[in-house]
């Protein structure tokens, strides 16, 4: 192209209809002259760079070695911005459990302190007495489960009374001897374990209990709809001296995150 050309000439130069595009590279400063048509108008945009040199992993490093096509094939290295956007770069954080629960803590920390501050008094939760509010307690799936259980024994639905002259099975009659098998259940030495998480199996259990002493029978409660612990479970040892090691030895435990309360069961007819 020479000065003498008309506007015109150089627009049937190209193939887009305008000069192409300019790189001007001085130090670690990169400059570019561009014509675009904005508003019906051509412009000359001209940008400027900061050149840097990043590590990037292998598999980036191949791909910007592959060729270009479509109305980027005659490009150079780089980007164009005749026919190419780059955005901003997007950074991906995944929060943890603690990091959630953390600010789910400074959170309650200051309702709570707004509220003593301007003389509402301070919460108490319904399910651990702690200074939270029952919603955000951080027990609920575990110490909510096991009051439901406790509440749903209180509430549990007495038999009718007994029309007299009718037939009761010696198993029920008061002051009467259970059967064997009832007896057996309350003679030999069984403990309660509470407190359990909800992914907890009877495989678990086995490998907690079984290294205090012969287990004879393990019953982990479950709910009859979605299969999922209750919390709760009853160990049932063949002597009462690992029962008593297992006792002693796993009350307070820490098992998983959850702190695992273990005493003795109460007789069936208790």
């Amino acid at each position: 192209m020479t000065i003498d050309q008309q506007w015109g000439d150089m627009m049937d130069e190209t193939e887009f209809g305008y000069p192409p595009m300019q790189e001007i590279i001085e130090g670690d400063v990169k400059k570019t002259i561009s014509y675009e048509d904005r508003d019906e108008k051509v412009v000359k945009v001209t940008r400027f760079y900061k050149l840097t040199k990043l590590k990037v992993p292998k598999p980036i490093a191949e791909r910007k070695k592959w060729k270009k096509f479509g109305d980027c094939a005659k490009d150079g290295p780089g980007i164009n911005p005749a026919n190419s956007m780059v955005g901003d770069d997007v950074f991906l954080t995944l929060a943890t459990k603690k990091e959630q629960q953390e600010k789910k803590d400074d959170d309650v920390a200051e309702k709570m302190a707004k509220m003593k501050a301007s003389g509402q008094g301070m919460v108490a939760c319904r399910i651990c007495k702690g200074p939270h509010w029952t919603k955000e307690c951080p027990y609920k799936d575990t110490l909510g489960v096991a009051l439901d259980v406790q509440q749903e024994e209180a509430n549990a639905v007495k038999p009718p009374p007994r029309t007299p002259g009718a037939y009761v099975p010696p198993s029920i009659r008061k002051g009467e001897p259970q059967d064997s098998q009832t007896r057996q259940r309350d003679e030999n030495p069984t403990i309660r374990v509470s407190n359990l998480a909800e992914e907890t199996s009877e495989k678990d259990l086995q490998d907690l209990f079984k290294p205090f002493g012969p287990v004879s029978r393990i019953y982990l409660a479950k709910d009859k709809n979605t299969g999922i612990s209750k919390g709760f479970a009853y160990i049932t040892y063949n002597r009462r001296e690992s029962a008593e090691s297992a006792l002693s030895t796993l009350h307070r435990y820490k098992y998983g995150h959850l702190i695992l309360q273990v005493e003795w069961a109460k007789p069936s007819g208790s």
